[in-house]
């Protein structure tokens, strides 16, 4: 489930919207609550951005969100540009959520691989890369907290 994630305190993302191809799950604009259905996290958001889903691969399968993710750059190559140069834009990144394995029975050490593939295209495109680890079998709350 990798997703590319862009933002900026300036970044009028409906306008950015208006010609784009890509498909994003969430869009978000700055003072806008971050959970508008919760009576306990009024937070708002700092930043106007947006999400999209670049694999639906589970979290186990970093190899497949991988290629997932080297096909999304090309295919979107363009676009992509756009959006990294688009006024407003701080950062665009793509983030894999990761089933962290320390702890589990024989594992001390974990090494995930990002092929240089990956980095090239996604550096070339001035897209960062985040690895972002959970424990197997929690979920996350309301808050964003990982519930066990």
């Amino acid at each position: 489930m990798c997703v590319l994630r862009a933002y900026g305190e300036r970044f009028d993302v409906d306008e950015f919207m208006r010609d784009s191809k890509l498909s994003p799950y969430q869009i978000y604009h700055k003072g806008e609550r971050r959970f508008p259905n919760s009576s306990r996290n009024k937070t708002c958001f700092e930043v106007s951005g947006l999400q999209i889903d670049v694999s639906k691969r589970e979290w186990d399968d970093l190899p497949g969100q991988i290629e997932d993710a080297i096909d999304f750059l090309h295919r979107f190559h363009d676009e992509l540009q756009r959006l990294v140069s688009f006024a407003g834009v701080e950062d665009v990144g793509l983030d894999f959520p990761h089933d962290l394995r320390i702890g589990r029975p024989g594992v001390a050490v974990q090494c995930d691989y990002l092929p240089s593939s990956l980095l090239r295209e996604a550096g070339n495109l001035g897209i960062g890369i985040e690895v972002s680890l959970y424990p197997a079998g929690g979920e996350t709350d309301e808050l964003g907290d990982h519930e066990s």
